[in-house]
């Protein structure tokens, strides 16, 4: 019996063979194909999503902070375009440059090739962005407004250039970093930051700059103007009687012209700091030295 039943068993399967190889040949296909699901997409800063169906290896980045983010993620060797100014680190100053500030060349942008073009929210021209869409080439815009977008942009360009584990690492090495440093105190200091010396300007509440400064523990002077970079009157700034100024200098020649002002405590007490200007203005990786800087500018004599 058990004889009779191994051989009916045997020839069942030799019978069915003819239509199991094609079947296990259309799974093989099946599951060779490319997914979908394994498609990238992030947010940007703009709110728009961005996707590649493969992380990206030929990279223009027109902004210096987002050259700085790319190889704080070990991923400099995918950008293949930079605007004018990115010179940090070393190695980013013999990248082909597609612009400045005064002006980005698309024509230069698209004889580069690039898998993915990160934008500056608030530097690149909108045309640009908009036509490189219309090309169909993904482009992230990076506008970092709070310091912990500075970490979602380290996450989402490690995501997009295959480097996760790297953008989670330096992420968080910079939320660590942005919590030890966070000081508070029972009266704030009144914090001026000027931005331009002739006329005075200054940076409102929408800025990363005052984002530092609340971090800090002080309090912002005109973070409330409905501008993000609100003209100051003398007589506005006497009024508001700033306990600290700083500013973002290579040297502290800024200083001399603000001693006849004794008026202000900050003078006064001669409490004028200059900050790195490269730290202090771009949004990435190094925005946490600033941050060291305005802290220590603000803990009491």
């Amino acid at each position: 019996m058990h004889i009779v039943f191994f051989i009916e068993r045997r020839d069942r399967v030799l019978g069915n063979a003819a239509w199991l190889a094609p079947l296990v040949l259309v799974l093989m296909l099946f599951f060779s194909m490319p997914s979908h699901a394994a498609a990238i997409t992030v947010t940007d800063d703009a709110g728009k999503k961005v996707s590649l169906s493969a992380p990206a290896e030929r990279v223009v980045a027109l902004a210096p902070h987002a050259v700085e983010i790319f190889y704080e993620l070990g991923a400099g060797e995918s950008l293949v375009g930079v605007i004018a100014g990115s010179d940090y680190p070393t190695e980013a100053r013999a990248l082909p440059r597609v612009g400045s500030y005064r002006g980005i060349s698309l024509e230069a942008i698209l004889a580069r090739d690039p898998q993915l073009v990160i934008a500056w929210g608030s530097g690149s021209p909108q045309a640009v962005i908009e036509r490189l869409r219309s090309l169909d080439i993904p482009v992230y815009v990076s506008e970092p407004r709070h310091l912990l977008d500075v970490a979602d942009n380290l996450r989402d360009l490690g995501q997009l250039t295959g480097r996760r584990v790297q953008g989670e690492e330096a992420a968080r090495r910079f939320e660590r970093r942005l919590a030890f440093l966070e000081q508070s105190f029972e009266q704030p200091p009144r914090v001026f930051y000027q931005l331009g010396a002739e006329p005075l300007t200054t940076l409102a509440g929408g800025h990363i700059v005052t984002q530092v400064i609340h971090h800090c523990g002080g309090q912002p002077l005109f973070a409330e103007s409905p501008v993000l970079v609100p003209q100051i009157g003398r007589e506005s700034l006497i009024q508001a009687q700033p306990d600290i100024i700083l500013a973002a200098s290579k040297n502290d020649r800024w200083q001399a012209a603000w001693q006849r002002w004794s008026v202000l405590p900050a003078v006064r007490n001669e409490r004028l700091h200059t900050l790195e200007p490269d730290w202090v203005s771009r949004p990435g990786p190094r925005l946490v030295k600033a941050v060291e800087q305005v802290c220590r500018a603000l803990e009491p004599h």
